[in-house]
């Protein structure tokens, strides 16, 4: 299975195979070591899994498919501007109290507070 362009609880449940952190990072605009400490994998961990064609863990999966979610809503937010998305996921937001989308991506609370905030952005409501 590819990155989580759709992710579904299915897929979560099964675990994305480790190629799947490399195909994210690259539209995410991050280096894929980077996507794998922010999903909670380690670089050791992580090259013995995709050497070995693996899965990843539930946590991580679900990890992963936060930050493909919130990668997909801002696309749509920013009419498909992959590099106004990129910028926007890596920048400190005044919405956000100043933190950067991905940071919050981390967990499940930070992930609904960004998800909010888009949603407000593509109604037109930023503050």
């Amino acid at each position: 299975m590819a990155y989580p362009a759709r992710p579904t609880h299915a897929d979560v449940l099964a675990g994305y195979r480790a190629a799947s952190v490399g195909e994210l990072a690259a539209r995410l605009g991050l280096a894929t070591a980077e996507l794998g400490r922010r999903i909670g994998i380690s670089r050791s961990t992580f090259h013995r899994r995709q050497k070995d064609n693996a899965r990843l863990t539930r946590h991580e999966s679900d990890a992963l498919a936060r930050h493909s979610a919130i990668l997909n809503q801002a696309l749509s937010v920013f009419d498909g501007d992959e590099p106004a998305t990129q910028q926007w996921l890596a920048t400190g937001q005044v919405g956000l109290g100043g933190a950067v989308p991905l940071d919050l991506a981390q967990t499940s609370f930070g992930y609904r507070e960004v998800e909010k905030l888009l949603t407000r952005i593509d109604h037109g409501v930023y503050a």
